[in-house]
């Protein structure tokens, strides 16, 4: 999720594109990293993870949190890009998100919100829209469909990680730490398949290039005592098989919190009915 273009009508220009992220055409994803072999005890503490993200991946409520970054070599040099955050609230099929970094053509930060809820979206951030004021709250009719379909919410990310990677990682206690009232357990997996789903959460395109030969990758999860899974944390590194100077790394982070929690959706008092631009009459008619 380094990067993120919603799918909005009119399209809204980005200079990044959305998950998942796949290596450029007809190239495969060699992992040069190996996992550890599994064991009855580790099969055992991967079990308990396994439990837990199912247990996660059921929740109708929850609050979360998601931070993402991708390093590149360009021109010679590892260069750090822009990293992208997000937070949002989902309550059955309403949901709530603000994304912020680089999401348009300009290469300046901006902020995207949208708030979707009984089945009408509405918007603030629309940038480079004619009469669009980005400050301003659109609500956009039932018509037009689901106009931020490509946008992140926290059960489409976590549907990227495949339950059976997770039964399959050798996951390790590598100690505990206090996360929202609770005492958690943290596990790391050091595993290429739970590197697949990580990379295709965080990376971006470019990323995608300089990574189809998988070097290395942590994954770190968070169990709490309330039986949720409430932090991810990962990062995969690589490089491009036809160029191994060219190396990139993907980090991504995710807070989840209130799991099943009362969360009350409501929509912005302020928000205007979104008109489409009216097409220039001067401008040459479509072939």
């Amino acid at each position: 999720m380094a990067a993120v273009a919603c799918s909005v009508t009119p399209t809204l220009q980005t200079t990044s594109s959305p998950v998942p992220v796949t290596p450029s055409p007809g190239a495969r994803v060699t992992v040069t990293a190996t996992a550890t072999a599994i064991t009855p005890l580790s099969a055992q503490r991967s079990l308990k993870v396994a439990q837990a993200f199912a247990k996660t991946r059921a929740v109708r409520q929850v609050r979360y949190e998601i931070a993402s970054q991708v390093a590149l070599t360009q021109q010679d040099k590892i260069v750090q890009q822009p990293g992208l955050n997000a937070r949002g609230a989902e309550s059955g099929e309403n949901r709530q998100l603000a994304l912020s970094g680089i999401m348009n053509a300009t290469g300046q930060p901006t902020t995207f919100e949208f708030i979707t809820l009984n089945g009408v979206t509405y918007i603030k951030g629309l940038n480079g829209i004619p009469g669009v004021n980005p400050a301003q709250w659109y609500r956009f009719p039932q018509e037009l469909g689901n106009v931020t379909h490509d946008a992140p919410g926290v059960k489409s990310l976590l549907a990227q990680l495949e339950t059976h990677a997770i039964e399959q990682a050798n996951f390790q206690s590598v100690g505990q730490e206090t996360l929202d009232g609770q005492t958690c357990v943290i596990w790391l997996a050091r595993d290429p398949n739970l590197a697949q789903g990580l990379l295709g959460i965080a990376g971006g395109a470019q990323a995608g290039s300089q990574m189809q030969a998988l070097d290395d990758s942590e994954f770190r999860v968070w169990t709490c005592a309330d039986g949720y899974i409430h932090r991810f944390a990962g990062v995969v590194r690589g490089h491009d098989p036809a160029n191994p100077a060219h190396q990139s790394t993907a980090q991504l982070a995710i807070h989840l919190y209130d799991h099943d929690a009362e969360i009350v959706i409501t929509a912005p008092s302020d928000a205007q009915d979104f008109q489409a631009p009216a097409a220039d009459p001067g401008a040459p008619a479509a072939p």
